[in-house]
């Protein structure tokens, strides 16, 4: 393979890496607005409330990881909740709550 074959190839797969990173920012961004549309259309008292905020937190972990690995580290966090409107009670124990 040329020098030139492989810079194109090479170009191809950054191109193609590039895509992927950017359609799975989209969808955990996609992923965290809905968990938070559905939590803030539960009533305080529904049963279900707590189990929709577990799913902000772990679509808030989500977006957050997917940030981090494409370089989005300074003000990470600070740049999401302004973004989404995160709900203050989803941003204690971050993460994906394990049962």
């Amino acid at each position: 393979m040329s020098h030139r074959h492989r810079s194109e190839y090479h170009q191809g797969l950054e191109w193609e890496f590039m895509k992927e990173q950017s359609g799975a920012l989209g969808r955990a961004g996609k992923a965290l607005k809905a968990a938070i549309a559905h939590y803030r259309s539960l009533a305080d008292s529904d049963p279900g409330k707590a189990d929709a905020l577990a799913k902000v937190r772990e679509a808030l972990w989500h977006l957050e990881m997917q940030r981090e690995f494409v370089g989005f580290v300074d003000a990470n966090m600070a740049s999401i909740v302004e973004a989404f409107d995160v709900p203050p009670e989803a941003l204690e124990q971050r993460g994906p709550q394990r049962s």
